[in-house]
């Protein structure tokens, strides 16, 4: 197995070694090489080059964004779905999937979520081969401005929210996940990137201390890492 994390990060942004070693471990493969959107064209050469795909968030970006590698990145989550590559997608990569398959996103900072939020499990997901056997409801760590308010049409949604309520799906005949919500953090992880992007968030110091409690009262979220374990082990 060939697997790759395709990072949405700047090379030189210290959190995209940081997303590396949280999708290693959370998906406990002993390597895990990253290649960078924003650097790489990510082409038919690329897709052919490994065997499994993990796209992850972007704390500087958004999907909405112009530039020419965000584009790419759209065209390429297209051709990953058409060659029928296991995939994941967390956050940014969910976004960008659902933007790529005709879903609408937009941005709403009074809806931002930040943090650990329970998400509850649809129906479909009981037959799901990755979401079947968790629980029907469970915590998982949040951090974005930019919502999903439409889902592209051919997928499943697997969970749910109760501010947002597109969390996760999967496309439909193609063994590709996504979910707004990230199984590769812990909560001591979300902890270190929220530090490092808290001016992207939030300019208020009053408002920025707040969520700083939120995290610190915060429970972690075993069950929602289980999730890269079970994709793994799906298509080694």
């Amino acid at each position: 197995m060939r697997p790759v994390l395709i990072s949405l990060r700047d090379p030189d942004d210290p959190m995209a070694e940081q997303e590396l070693r949280c999708f290693r471990e959370s998906s406990d493969l002993p390597a895990l090489p990253k290649v960078h959107a924003a650097e790489t064209r990510l082409d038919e050469r690329l897709l052919n080059s490994y065997d499994l795909f993990f796209f992850g968030g972007s704390g500087a970006y958004s999907v909405l964004d112009t530039h020419g590698w965000v584009h790419n990145m759209l065209d390429f989550f297209v051709m990953v779905v058409e060659a029928k590559k296991p995939a994941w997608a967390s956050c940014f990569g969910f976004q960008g999937l659902a933007l790529a398959l005709g879903g609408e996103v937009n941005r709403d900072d009074a809806r931002q979520e930040l943090g650990a939020f329970p998400v509850d499990l649809t129906p479909e997901a009981a037959s799901d081969a990755l979401f079947s056997g968790l629980s029907p409801t469970f915590p998982v760590q949040l951090g974005h401005h930019d919502h999903v308010d439409r889902l592209p049409s051919g997928v499943t949604l697997l969970a749910t929210g109760r501010k947002i309520k597109n969390q996760a799906f999967k496309v439909d005949g193609a063994p590709f996940w996504a979910a707004q919500f990230h199984p590769e953090l812990r909560k001591a992880t979300t902890i270190e990137r929220w530090r490092y992007y808290r001016e992207h968030y939030s300019s208020s110091p009053e408002d920025a201390a707040r969520i700083d409690a939120l995290f610190e009262q915060a429970p972690d979220t075993e069950e929602c890492q289980t999730l890269l374990r079970r994709f793994v082990a799906l298509h080694r």
